[in-house]
């Protein structure tokens, strides 16, 4: 081949070659626009993560990772009338740290409208921590998680519906939590260390096995204390204030098989009715106590036993009726009425 040749051959492979390398650029260009999608509601902000953007809900968190906010937010009624799930978190191993800020939102059924849902799960889990949530009025719900190990803590929570944990593993600890209704669990999960304010209904209510419910402070008006539908859930160390009530419900209600409560106490002093109610069996109720708010206050029933195969000791009842339905049960002695 001459140099002749060569040119020739040369010019015609440039001229193949730059369509070519065109049109390879142009479809890396357009995978990458896919893969990125859609601009995402928060910025990357040295020290905080993520931080989100509130303004355009729903907001979803779809990516692991760290994620903040720097500013309080309240979500105005339009939104939260359009979107019935105002952020939406769907990735485990997500954190949401708020800084010391808050959520508002403000709700108004029908539509009803979830401040924050969860479906996000997994060994990961989802994160929510340090700051404040509040979702008013009728139909409001702070926190609907459908996600395995959802952790909630060192939080101030408002809800005007109930707080509700549908899978396993959930925690909510060291937190001031108001349900105007109240919290639900299935299974495996924990609440800790919290000050909980009850309006109406069951403050918390355990769906599911192997909870526990420890060293919280509960404060009733209307409605029960913590309601035990579940088998081998730990109950221990809680106090249960009734002395603002006006018409309390049961303490606690053990429907439950196998569950241990124990060394729980509750205070009189208001409109009150029963203070213990088990109607499962092989439960356990050790070192309870039910104290008056004066030398002469009593409850009008202190532990009552609607099934049998139980074993209780070493109870305290401050109650006219301190004992119901003993017989069938394991005594073990220190059951005392005064």
């Amino acid at each position: 081949m001459d140099a002749h040749e060569v040119l020739l051959v040369t010019v015609l492979c440039i001229g193949v070659a730059g369509p070519v390398a065109q049109a390879q650029d142009q479809v890396a260009a357009a995978e990458a626009a896919r893969a990125t999608g859609p601009a995402k509601p928060w910025k990357h902000v040295r020290g905080f993560g993520r931080v989100l953007n509130l303004s355009n809900p729903p907001v979803i968190i779809d990516q692991p990772g760290l994620y903040a906010i720097d500013r309080n937010w309240q979500i105005p009624q339009s939104a939260t009338a359009a979107n019935p799930e105002l952020i939406r978190i769907t990735a485990e191993g997500v954190t949401l740290d708020l800084h010391g800020f808050r959520i508002s939102a403000e709700v108004s059924a029908p539509p009803s409208s979830t401040l924050i849902a969860i479906t996000g799960g997994g060994a990961a889990g989802v994160e929510i921590r340090n700051g404040a949530l509040s979702a008013c009025c009728e139909g409001g719900t702070t926190v609907h998680s459908m996600g395995t190990q959802t952790r909630l803590h060192h939080l101030s929570m408002f809800s005007h519906e109930t707080i509700m944990f549908e899978a396993d593993g959930a925690l909510l600890t060291d937190s001031q939590v108001s349900p105007r209704v109240g919290i639900s669990f299935t299974g495996g999960s924990t609440l800790e260390r919290n000050t909980l304010d009850c309006n109406r209904g069951t403050c918390v209510t355990l769906l599911g096995d192997g909870n526990r419910i420890a060293d919280n402070e509960l404060t009733l008006y209307q409605g029960a204390g913590i309601a035990i539908g579940g088998d081998r859930n730990i109950v221990a160390h809680n106090v249960v204030d009734v002395n603002d009530a006006v018409d309390a419900g049961e303490a606690f209600e053990v429907a439950g098989d196998t569950n241990v409560v124990r060394g729980n106490t509750v205070l009189l002093g208001g409109v009150a009715q029963t203070s213990f109610v088990i109607s499962g069996t092989a439960n356990t109720l050790d070192g309870n106590i039910v104290a008056p708010a004066n030398r002469t206050e009593r409850a009008p029933l202190g532990m009552v036993f609607n099934g049998v195969g139980n074993f209780y000791g070493d109870n305290r009842m401050a109650a006219q009726t301190p004992f119901v339905g003993g017989m069938g049960q394991t005594d073990w002695g220190g059951n005392v009425g005064y």
